[in-house]
């Protein structure tokens, strides 16, 4: 079911620039598998058409962004292969070798039996239905040790970003990190914070998704956890999904990362940006990490800072860990001042300025190429 997922999101730019629709297509006569897969589209707001068989679909049949046929109707044949087409039965049979034979057969990529296979349905609906994939950047930020300063970075980046006038969104994925809203004066805003996704029945499409969110008087949107004594922690799948969204929706998403993050989430960031101050302990700290960093991540580049009293240079830091070195960083009294205070992160400017749109020229991408969009 995974792999048909990503076929089905992997299609739908040729299938949009083709003409294609963004109703899903139901064919079958079984009332049952009619009835589980309109409760699935509703709570999605997936738009679902329903016809008897494949040769009465007429045209839905070509310019549906997705196609879900029933056993009874693949049983029948059909006139001719199309991507997009995931087998549907509405129980699971003692053997389920015929089904796979009938969806090569008629040219599905998969086979989803109800209602154990619901939730990835109910994803492969909102996929089909949310149009091309995004073409939004990643950027994702983490510490090499504690302490270092990768979720004020974050912050700041997201900050400088929607002052450039790109659509942007903030990703909290650290549940133990201080909330990315207090740091934006977002926590007492209303709007989605991670339980409400996971709890959430359905999928939210991308663009309900980012208009969802709190955002503070930077007006950056952030997605984080609601304060708590013992945060939730999401699956690394979950984070992922989610991420799939934002793209879709932002031109820059920058992900704040806890250490030991996913290797799939690692590798989903077009730059990985890993904040390192110039202390032995902290390179120390940094180095047991790269193995996982570099192993997933394809774009590796260090902020090293000099807080007071670091006896090492970001040449030095930048040697002993063999990564390019992307901005250097030194201590920003109106921040630290701001955040002692518990106050949101001031404007980005002198230094932090500077390394923040260092950060977004080497992310580069055509959202910071051609300033102008809204954010």
């Amino acid at each position: 079911m995974e792999w048909a997922r990503d076929q089905l999101r992997d299609q739908r730019g040729d299938q949009r620039s083709a003409g294609f629709a963004e109703e899903v297509l139901l064919v079958t006569r079984r009332s049952a598998l009619v009835e589980q897969v309109r409760r699935l589209a509703a709570a999605g707001g997936v738009p679902l058409r329903v016809v008897p068989d494949a040769a009465t679909a007429g045209a839905a049949w070509r310019d549906a962004s997705a196609v879900l046929l029933g056993d009874d109707a693949a049983a029948l044949g059909v006139l001719h292969r199309r991507p997009g087409v995931l087998l549907v039965a509405a129980s699971a049979p003692a053997d389920a070798a015929p089904l796979w034979r009938c969806a090569v057969e008629v040219g599905a990529e998969g086979v989803a039996l109800l209602p154990d296979d619901a939730p990835a349905v109910a994803s492969l609906l909102a996929v089909a239905a949310e149009g091309p994939p995004g073409s939004g950047r990643v950027v994702g930020v983490v510490g090499g040790c504690g302490g270092a300063g990768a979720s004020v970075l974050a912050a700041a980046i997201a900050s400088t970003a929607v002052a450039m006038r790109t659509r942007t969104l903030l990703l909290d994925a650290d549940p133990l990190g201080g909330g990315q809203d207090v740091l934006l004066g977002a926590h007492d805003e209303p709007g989605l914070r991670w339980h409400d996704l996971l709890d959430a029945p359905a999928r939210l499409r991308s663009a309900a998704l980012a208009a969802g969110l709190p955002r503070g008087p930077g007006d950056v949107p952030v997605l984080t956890w609601a304060p708590g004594p013992e945060p939730r922690p999401a699956p690394a799948v979950a984070i992922e999904a989610v991420l799939d969204s934002t793209v879709r929706a932002s031109d820059v998403v920058v992900v704040d990362l806890p250490r030991g993050a996913s290797p799939s989430l690692l590798w989903r960031t077009d730059l990985l940006v890993v904040v390192v101050p110039g202390h032995l302990r902290a390179v120390a700290a940094t180095t047991a990490q790269l193995p996982t960093l570099l192993g997933h991540a394809g774009d590796v580049r260090l902020v090293v800072t000099s807080p007071p009293g670091a006896p090492l240079l970001p040449d030095d830091v930048s040697d002993a860990l063999a990564v390019p070195l992307l901005a250097r960083l030194h201590p920003d009294r109106d921040v630290r001042a701001a955040l002692g205070r518990g106050e949101p992160l001031p404007r980005p400017r002198g230094a932090l300025a500077r390394c923040c749109r260092a950060v977004l020229s080497a992310l580069g991408g055509d959202a910071l190429a051609a300033p102008g969009r809204s954010a």
